[in-house]
């Protein structure tokens, strides 16, 4: 293919802002001529995305939080309604953000004949399983990253496209040594990683948290180094005043900082997937506003929170969710795993059968060839 070809992409989230730039560099080199208008972040924006609006003020999670900016939501549909009914497109892709996407859709059949690709399903299998007949009436092409999936779906008659996790892509092996000096840490010592979330509303609950774990953690352990992974959609400036002197802010690269962990303490998402692929063991932990918890409990269906957990189908990284999130609980588990070699190796190697899960290099290859063809 080497005509001109329009695509109008949506990514709603950090993750979602990475996976896009990898998605638009591999339709580029398949086809130079392709034009690329949507939403998207910096990184998709560097491709040559032309982005609507800033990904970080879509970027909110949680039933209460979502009402609250429901105004927004409504603005940007709205806006991308107009701009894909004035203007003709070949193809839209949309890259998870179910919350937005999932409602977007029953317009967007009604106003396109552009052909409709859904990048990373939603995780319909987790709670509110009626979504599929969305996916199934409105979408042409269904990808998806995870081995249990594909299974999934075909089980309910809705054929979708395994591609392999994004992450065998953007992630490649980097030389340790290299990592800890650009970081500025001691190759003798132990590093523990806080990764708080990318969204601010997720970091405001968790950091102080992770942070009042990790003093009392780096008081038993000599010379523990701490880092933490920082999302570039963060501002950090509110939290200056809490933030110590032996805390080392990783913000360029926050993935570089759960790389070269020995351990780190991690806000449930596909983070806990990255700790699996860079084989840093550790503790998940999450907490939303109560009234979120209360719906999530009464909707969601998995066992596990972190998604390394859900394709183990077993308690790979002990969860602290809500109540159980304490500072005597992550401490406590985060000690344990130091001080006790024999039970750190058993995490690394089921860590490392996760990550043989999650297939090879050559994603996006195989995404873009997929959606091109």
């Amino acid at each position: 293919m080497s005509q001109s070809y329009k695509i109008f992409i949506i990514a709603g989230e950090s993750s979602g802002d990475l996976h896009g730039s990898y998605l638009i560099k591999s339709l580029k080199i398949k086809n130079p001529k392709i034009y690329f208008n949507g939403i998207g972040g910096k990184m998709m924006e560097k491709e040559g995305l032309k982005s609507l609006f800033p990904i970080n003020k879509l970027s909110v999670m949680g039933f209460v939080e979502v009402i609250k900016h429901l105004p927004f939501f409504i603005k940007v549909k709205n806006k991308v309604i107009s701009i894909i009914s004035n203007e003709q497109y070949d193809h839209i892709i949309l890259i998870d953000y179910p919350g937005f996407n999932l409602n977007l859709l029953p317009n967007l059949k009604k106003i396109t004949k552009a052909k409709i690709t859904y990048f990373i399903c939603p995780q319909i299998w987790a709670w509110k399983e009626k979504r599929i007949e969305i996916l199934k009436k409105y979408v042409d092409n269904r990808i998806v990253i995870f081995p249990f999936e594909q299974d999934w779906y075909n089980k309910r008659g809705v054929n979708v496209f395994f591609s392999g996790h994004p992450i065998m892509d953007e992630w490649q092996p980097k030389n340790r040594d290299k990592l800890v000096q650009n970081l500025k840490l001691n190759p003798k010592s132990q590093t523990l990683t806080l990764y708080p979330g990318s969204r601010n509303q997720e970091f405001s609950k968790h950091f102080p948290l992770f942070l009042e774990s990790a003093s009392i953690i780096r008081s038993q352990i000599k010379d523990l180094q701490v880092v933490l992974g920082c999302a570039s959609s963060i501002d950090l400036t509110s939290y200056k005043n809490i933030i110590p002197s032996w805390l080392k802010v990783e913000i360029n690269n926050p993935q570089y900082s759960l790389e070269v962990a020995d351990i780190a303490i991690i806000a449930s998402g596909t983070s806990t997937l990255e700790a699996a692929v860079y084989g840093t063991p550790g503790v998940v932990v999450y907490k939303l506003s109560p009234i979120s918890w209360w719906l999530s409990k009464l909707f969601v269906k998995v066992k596990f929170a972190g998604m390394v957990n859900l394709i183990a189908n077993k308690e790979i990284m002990p969860e602290y969710l809500q109540k159980n999130a304490t500072v005597h609980n992550i401490s406590t588990e985060i000690l344990s795993l130091l001080k006790n070699k024999k039970k750190y190796n058993k995490k690394l190697i089921q860590l490392k059968k996760v990550k043989d899960s999650l297939g090879n290099v050559g994603v996006f290859n195989k995404i873009s060839n997929n959606i091109l063809n």
